[in-house]
């Protein structure tokens, strides 16, 4: 089985979802392409769970009030057919201990949630989360994963795509 991640390229924020049972790349005509990795990909896993057990961090930073920090942003998995879709929300608050945010990615394979939707964010669920700070990009473990996959040319290419910045 294979989970695929879409990279959106936006103003301000990298949207990804992934889904099971994929192939490698997929590009698409005017749609973010689809980065695949296998279900088992020990550092893809090992992203998700460096995730989980640090967002401490980010709720450390969501509520510092530093000016520096923006774009705060958690990627959570959704029940799909045939399998899951992580997908990016964005706008998080906290509200009493919950996170709450917007649904940032048009879904492709779960019918939970649409582009737009308001949701509290399920914690069991957080496979990734990141911010900027200062224009560079604090968490995003999945990400990180993915581009250390590719080639030095795929890395050039993703990056002048995406306009991220690694702290």
């Amino acid at each position: 089985m294979k989970k695929s991640f879409i990279f959106i390229a936006s103003f301000l924020i990298i949207l990804i979802s992934c889904k099971e049972t994929s192939t490698n790349k997929t590009e698409r005509t005017g749609e973010p392409d689809v980065y695949n990795v296998e279900d088992d990909n020990a550092k893809m896993n090992q992203a998700m769970v460096d995730a989980k057990n640090s967002i401490e961090e980010f709720k450390i930073a969501l509520t510092s009030k530093n000016t520096s920090y923006e774009f705060f942003t958690i990627k959570q998995k959704f029940a799909a057919n045939d399998g899951a879709e992580h997908i990016w929300v964005r706008d998080i608050q906290l509200v009493d201990s919950d996170f709450m945010g917007i649904i940032a990615n048009e879904p492709v394979y779960t019918d939970k949630v649409q582009l737009g939707d308001t949701i509290k964010v399920n914690r069991a669920s957080i496979s990734d989360w990141m911010y900027y700070d200062e224009g560079k990009v604090v968490g995003g473990f999945t990400i990180r994963a993915i581009r250390d996959a590719l080639s030095p040319e795929e890395q050039a290419a993703f990056d002048a795509e995406n306009g991220l910045i690694f702290k």
